[in-house]
């Protein structure tokens, strides 16, 4: 077998380290191949991220994501750009819900509601997308401001009201999408989440009829289906997290369901308490909902080191950030005990470094997702996990994620 060099190894950052380790290459250089990622998470955090938290946080979102994607699409360099991480990470390859997933690193949904940026999040290095929350008719969300950040506490709060172009718009430009790009989402799952229209006159059966309705433009397009139960859709002002109306619901869902549509997963509340959660979990079970994703924004604000005369100015809305991860972590923990074997976890809420998604993945999560921990971190963090789980599995002596032993240390 040929000897790699020294320089090879570390300026070739898609060399596996199995290759690493069946050529003799010692740990210490090994768990230093990618040099690179620290120094572009630094230049983010010093140069990049003051310069967009001078703009409102809707405002910088845009600006961010509009340059972004014009990057990508320069002409030539386009296209390398955008795949320049294909191969990177083989270590990290799984498949779940008969899809295949480059790594584990997922964006969550919120951050492209429009499916407008999926080139751009292929070139952040991310492993799949959920694209939405989109719902049945368009809406444009609530009054602005709707989106505010707690520097002190890396978090956001937002109550952007389910902006989006309407379920139709959306999965049509992602057929239209897959069919002009297929390479782009080759290995690159395409989830969808779908909510009720932001429309507090949409209430009982219509609500349940406009979700379905989502659900209906959504299975031609999606690689995979989350449905978003945390918003007030009931008439009685409840969400779908209640029994009766997640039953509702989902039998409504099962009955336009043909075996041809993608996987079925559920996205619930880390406000719920264990019984609901348990009686929620109950419902999803005897309907053999595929997987689940933990957790949504919270209501909550304890524990915030922001001051509260400032989140008493900003208002209602979801938290999201660092503050989540240790709900999340337990959620994954406790659900994963309860689920049996074969159903999907994607761990969503917190995620902002690698040794947090250490434990996450531990903990029984297959998956994982971000979003705020990308405006707070940058988009090297998506590397930086990567590279960490690479390297941690290369101390673990496994050959590949899947093999990831559950509470390691």
């Amino acid at each position: 077998m040929e000897v790699f060099s020294t320089f090879e190894v570390i300026a070739c950052p898609r060399i596996s380290y199995i290759a690493a380790k069946e050529t003799g290459y010692c740990r210490p250089k090994f768990q230093n191949y990618l040099p690179k990622t620290n120094r572009t998470s630094t230049m983010y955090t010093s140069l990049v991220r003051p310069l967009l938290f001078q703009l409102d946080p809707e405002n910088a979102h845009n600006v961010a994501t509009r340059l972004g994607t014009a990057f990508c699409r320069l002409p030539a360099a386009g296209q390398r750009l955008v795949h320049r991480h294909d191969g990177r990470w083989p270590q990290l390859e799984q498949g779940f819900l008969g899809l295949r997933f480059r790594n584990p690193v997922g964006m969550a949904a919120g951050f492209d509601k429009n499916a407008g940026y999926a080139g751009l999040l292929r070139f952040m290095g991310f492993g799949y997308a959920e694209y939405g929350s989109i719902t049945a008719l368009p809406s444009r969300g609530n009054p602005k401001p709707r989106l505010f950040r707690l520097k002190k506490d890396r978090a956001l709060i937002n109550r952007m009201g389910l902006n989006n172009d309407g379920a139709q718009s959306v999965c049509r430009r992602i057929q239209e999408l897959k069919t002009a790009d297929p390479d782009l989402f080759d290995g690159f799952p395409c989830g969808i989440n779908i909510a009720k229209t932001h429309d507090p006159g949409i209430t009982g059966d219509d609500a349940i009829r406009d979700y379905v309705s989502s659900y209906a433009a959504a299975r031609s397009a999606a690689d995979y289906i989350t449905l978003n139960i945390s918003c007030p859709n009931t008439r009685e002002g409840k969400t779908f997290e209640d029994e009766d109306a997640l039953s509702e619901l989902l039998d409504a869902i099962f009955e336009i369901r043909s075996k041809e549509d993608p996987p079925l997963l559920v996205k619930f509340s880390p406000d719920t308490d264990t019984r609901t959660s348990d009686g929620l979990l109950a419902v999803c079970e005897d309907r053999a909902v595929q997987g689940y994703v933990l957790t949504n924004t919270s209501a909550k604000r304890e524990g915030l080191r922001t001051a509260r005369d400032e989140l008493d100015r900003i208002g209602t809305g979801g938290l999201s950030g660092a503050p989540l991860f240790s709900g999340t972590l337990n959620r994954v923990s406790q659900l994963r005990s309860q689920l049996p074997a074969g159903r999907v976890l994607i761990a969503c809420g917190g995620l902002d470094s690698p040794e947090k998604a250490l434990q996450l993945i531990s903990a029984g999560a297959d998956l994982l997702q971000l979003y705020t921990g990308l405006v707070y971190q940058g988009p090297a963090c998506i590397a930086r996990i990567n590279d960490e789980l690479v390297r941690k599995m290369y101390d673990l002596g496994i050959p590949s994620l899947s093999n990831w032993p559950r509470n390691a240390p």
